[in-house]
């Protein structure tokens, strides 16, 4: 048996992919005989530990014009944790602020491995337009690779930062809840609350980076040529007012940020379509976990998610709304889409994405079906 730590910066409550990777993997970690630990951002300090995982709160501060997402600031506090904790391994989810905490561990002959969740050159492209994002990005990664043992990307896109550095990785896709996701959520009830023949779904944090904006111009498209369509929206961010009033008199509802897993499983699988529109997503979690639910994907040809999806069971398309509300058109009418997407989702599982990081780690599992 091993301890891991899990550390993550803009991990909280309404943090989306990132928060279900960190945790699913620390649940997946204990079932598999390992001691795990969460160390994230909060208002607050506190430790809790729920189903033999351990989480330990910082209170950190909010990142301006972030939508709330906080930065864990005092290292100090973080090794205090450490010490205590007495890791075998660490992993970090995160290239800004924790970086640092290699030091720790190397003078411990602690193993580390950075988890690639997001494109730096992305995210600098996004919000700082000015400064030369490749230039930077590129620093932030080497510093990053130079001080951990390993380094973990979901899909190949989100490894072209590595690459263009000439720096290894392994390739470790992520997971789905097969059972809580799946065709078997579909609600008649629900569709029927939207009264739409076609009914497209947004699921994403309501950011910049994600353009969740185009959504609506999809919807335009969709409308403008007399499909009895309907956006549903489900998500939270900086942008909400702005999109709650560009919806004002369309066929579109806001449903917010949807805690409940059940509630979003229904709607994954009562929806005829998902629209993936960001152009920077290294994976797409709300997109597998579309598919495991029996529902087909439209994808910004420029993000990993059509690594994904795969072709029969999705499109990936330059963002252009026409070619968009076409692609829906296309993937409500193809035959067999619906078990199609089921099957491609059956390919992920996060026992399997577990597998993977221990083997990486060279940690053994107590569970047969994870050897």
């Amino acid at each position: 048996m091993a301890t891991i730590a899990h550390l993550a910066n803009f991990y909280g409550p309404r943090s989306g992919g990132l928060r279900t990777t960190v945790n699913a993997l620390a649940h997946e970690y204990e079932r598999c005989g390992h001691r795990t630990h969460i160390v994230v951002p909060s208002d607050r300090n506190h430790t809790s530990t729920k189903s033999g995982v351990t989480t330990h709160e910082i209170a950190s501060p909010r990142v301006p014009g972030s939508g709330g997402y906080r930065l864990i600031w005092r290292l100090r506090r973080v090794r205090e944790l450490l010490n205590d904790i007495n890791p075998d391994a660490i992993e970090l989810s995160d290239r800004t602020t924790l970086i640092p905490i290699t030091d720790w561990a190397r003078k411990r002959d602690v193993q580390t491995t950075l988890i690639a969740h997001e494109r730096i050159d992305g995210v600098i492209r996004a919000f700082a337009s000015a400064l030369n994002d490749i230039e930077l990005a590129d620093r932030l990664n080497l510093r990053a690779a130079q001080r951990v043992d390993h380094i973990v990307c979901t899909t190949r896109f989100a490894g072209q930062e590595f690459d263009r550095l000439d720096v290894g990785y392994a390739l470790v896709p992520l997971g789905v809840d097969l059972a809580a996701f799946h065709p078997k959520r579909w609600s008649g009830l629900w569709r029927e609350h939207f009264n739409a023949e076609v009914i497209v779904v947004l699921c994403s944090r309501l950011s910049k980076e994600k353009r969740p904006d185009f959504a609506i111009d999809v919807l335009d498209s969709l409308t403008a040529r007399g499909v009895d369509a309907h956006l549903v929206i489900a998500g939270a961010g900086p942008l909400e007012d702005e999109i709650r009033r560009r919806m004002t008199s369309k066929p579109a509802s806001m449903l917010g940020f949807v805690e409940n897993r059940d509630e979003l499983a229904r709607m994954l699988a009562s929806a005829d379509i998902l629209l993936a529109p960001g152009p920077i997503e290294t994976f797409g979690l709300a997109a597998l976990e579309a598919l495991a639910s029996g529902t087909p994907v439209l994808a910004n040809e420029s993000s990993a998610v059509s690594e994904v999806t795969g072709s029969l069971c999705g499109l990936a398309l330059p963002l252009e709304a026409t070619a968009w509300a076409n692609g829906v058109m296309e993937l409500t009418s193809r035959v067999g889409v619906r078990e199609l997407a089921r099957e491609r989702a059956s390919e992920f599982s996060w026992p399997r994405t577990a597998a993977r990081m221990l083997a990486l780690q060279g940690l053994t599992s107590r569970v047969d079906e994870f050897a």
